[in-house]
């Protein structure tokens, strides 16, 4: 037993050196050994195989994840300094955009819903390289804010009036509206951003409330999520079942909690100041390889870190006012383009594209 269990550990270790993905017929060969160990031998024998392959499997799974990052190929930054496209203009005719909101991109179809403030606020939709296609529910929002989806699924919040819309794909029929104004349960005060996780919960940033609502199917109230270091959440999103969420007042502004609400920790300085990574922060998201994308709109441009808080890329940085953007909403797309919607003198949708 043990001769095979070190063969299967030295696989691990050549599968780590090479970056190749061996994961799955590593598993097979854990569960066969599995299999030969129920033979007679002693129930401590199998008691102590059960643990190896329980190690073995995390690390397989820990090593499924490294060797998929590793291939995964993430934008290049440094060829993205400014939009390749820049579509919209202030306005509330078909296509223009006045006080663009949160911004989210559908892969199956590959169009993007940009949702519209303003006196006419609506859902925008636009192909990937950025034609209009048709607006949707116009004047139907008190200036809408975060939009996120999942699936069929699609979720937006209403600042304004203080709830949240469920709609579902292809035809945005509405499913649900939840919430109005208040702190208790089931209420909000200026929901900002949001997040859908893969078994449906809906993660609202309950801004002036000071907290995270979470929701499950049709909106119905599950707990809330709160913190005395967390204030006006402005964004939130999840990543490896963790939840991120973003503030503009707080110092660090971005903190991470864990699925039950455990605080873990806090990073990225901010400060009006000048003396910090950001200045504005105001929306957020993740690239494939796990990197931070954060809109600031008081530096008006996007700020690129690392998971351990290191700067790596700053995009859309430029002097001319006309072309400078203020991020209200980002997400990367699985062919790595980068789309912003801007708020200020540059409205409009802008894509970054290699």
């Amino acid at each position: 037993m043990n001769i095979l269990l070190h063969f299967i550990e030295g696989q691990l270790t050549n599968a780590v050196l090479s970056k190749t993905n061996r994961r799955y017929n590593i598993l097979t060969q854990v569960f066969l050994l599995k299999i030969h160990g129920l033979a007679p031998g002693g129930e401590r024998m199998i008691e102590e195989m059960d643990d190896r392959i329980r190690e073995l499997q995390w690390r397989v799974s820990v090593l499924g994840q490294l060797i998929e990052r590793d291939i995964i190929q993430t934008p290049n930054y440094s060829a993205l300094q400014q939009p390749s496209i820049s579509v919209g203009k202030y306005g509330t005719d078909d296509g223009e955009i006045t006080s663009a909101g949160g911004v989210v991109f559908d892969e199956k179809t590959q169009l993007i819903y940009l949702v519209r403030g303003g006196i006419l606020s609506s859902i925008i939709v636009f192909s990937v390289t950025g034609e209009y296609i048709e607006t949707v529910y116009k004047g139907m929002f008190k200036f809408p804010g975060g939009i996120a989806m999942s699936g069929e699924n699609v979720y937006v919040s209403n600042i304004f009036s203080h709830s949240i819309y469920h709609f579902k794909l292809p035809n945005f029929k509405l499913v649900t509206i939840g919430g109005k104004k208040g702190n208790s349960v089931g209420e909000f005060n200026s929901p900002c951003g949001l997040a859908v996780s893969t078994d449906g919960s809906v993660f609202v940033a309950d801004k002036n409330n000071h907290r995270i609502a979470v929701m499950k199917v049709y909106l119905k109230h599950q707990h809330y999520i709160t913190h005395h270091t967390m204030t006006e959440p402005q964004d939130v999103k999840l990543l490896d079942g963790s939840l991120y969420v973003l503030s503009s007042t707080d110092n660090p502004c971005l903190h991470v909690f864990s699925p039950a609400g455990e605080k873990l920790r806090s990073f990225i300085t901010c400060s009006e100041q000048g003396n910090a990574q950001v200045e504005g922060p105001n929306t957020f998201c993740f690239d494939k390889k796990q990197n931070i994308l954060i809109g600031d709109v008081i530096d008006r441009n996007i700020k690129v870190f690392s998971l351990d808080g290191d700067l790596l890329h700053t995009l859309g940085d430029t002097q001319d006012d006309d072309k400078r953007i203020v991020p209200n909403g980002i997400v990367v797309t699985n062919s790595n383009k980068i789309i912003c919607s801007s708020i200020g003198t540059n409205f409009g949708l802008h894509i970054f594209s290699q």
